[in-house]
């Protein structure tokens, strides 16, 4: 006998199951360099429901904020500061709602307004969710893999298929508006069909196109979820979002008018700072799951930890 466990008597002891390397302990010692052990992943190896989707993405925060912020400065921030910038004359008129209220898409002199911010937050936004989730994509699949990918790594492979996560965003876009003329209803499933495209770009180096087909090979196989995990996603992130604009309005009753905007736009800023990566980090997870779903990719990454262990 060994421990609690039979063993023939003339066999070799039993040894202890080592960790698999996407199951690094949390407690592990500090790598060379000072860096934090790899943390323990969001989510784990297993077919994820719904809720672990949205949960695990905001574990991916928390695993390492530094590192999600770090991407944030480099992939989110200065975007968001051209865009407020640009956005000067209604973020101080109207406020954070002026960004999407139709009642503002003509000014006092008759000027259109509102259609162009709506125009310029959206494209905004879109190709921050695009690099962000492409960078988290590596991050988090190096975390699956036992690597210990540092932000700027991320940040680097995101860069350099900014092209094809650019490109992408703008094909997935014109799907959209060719559903609109479904009354919408196209327009919803293109943007569910496509949910994954840029973790499919960073985490499996496809381009654009195959990156839009890859993520249509997927989710139309998962279409229930495909359908209804982007519509959680856009309400979370709504709510979140309420909840930073409200802090800013209040901030505007006392500081002089001229400053209104850049509260507003500090205000836009760090909800999104919280929404973009936790829109981002559902994708990354979501690519994930309907692999491991459909494609049995979790037996795939605890085999080749036990090999290379």
């Amino acid at each position: 006998m060994t421990g609690s466990s039979w063993a023939a008597p003339d066999s070799a002891p039993v040894q202890p199951e080592r960790p698999l390397a996407t199951e690094t302990p949390a407690g592990a010692a500090r790598r060379d360099g000072g860096r934090p052990p790899l943390p323990p992943v969001p989510v784990a190896l297993r077919p994820m429901t719904t809720p672990d989707l949205l949960d695990g993405a905001f574990a991916i925060i928390k695993r390492r904020p530094r590192d999600v912020l770090t991407l944030a400065a480099v992939l989110l921030i200065p975007i968001e500061v051209l865009s407020a910038v640009l956005l000067r004359d209604v973020l101080d008129e109207e406020g954070l709602t002026g960004l999407t209220d139709p009642t503002t898409a003509i000014g006092e002199d008759g000027e259109v307004v509102g259609v162009g911010a709506a125009l310029t937050s959206l494209a905004v936004g879109t190709v921050s969710l695009a690099l962000l989730a492409g960078a988290l994509g590596v991050l988090v699949d190096g975390w699956y893999r036992g690597r210990d990918v540092s932000a700027w790594e991320a940040a680097g492979v995101a860069l350099r298929r900014s092209w094809a996560l650019v490109l992408g965003t703008i094909l997935v876009h014109v799907l959209e508006g060719i559903g609109l003329l479904a009354f919408g209803v196209g327009a919803y499933l293109a943007m569910a069909l496509c949910h994954v495209v840029s973790p499919a770009v960073t985490v499996e180096g496809l381009g654009p196109l195959a990156a839009i087909r890859r993520s249509v090979q997927l989710t139309r196989r998962r279409i229930g979820p495909a359908l209804t995990v982007p519509g959680l996603v856009g309400l979370v992130g709504l709510l979140v979002g309420f909840g930073f604009q409200s802090v800013p309005e209040l901030a505007t009753t006392i500081v002089p008018d001229d400053w209104d905007w850049l509260v507003r736009a500090a205000g836009q800023i760090a909800s999104q700072l919280v929404v973009v990566p936790f829109t981002a980090g559902v994708a990354v997870l979501f690519h994930l799951d309907l692999r491991i779903r459909l494609e049995a990719h979790d037996i795939e990454l605890r085999s080749r930890a036990l090999l290379a262990g």
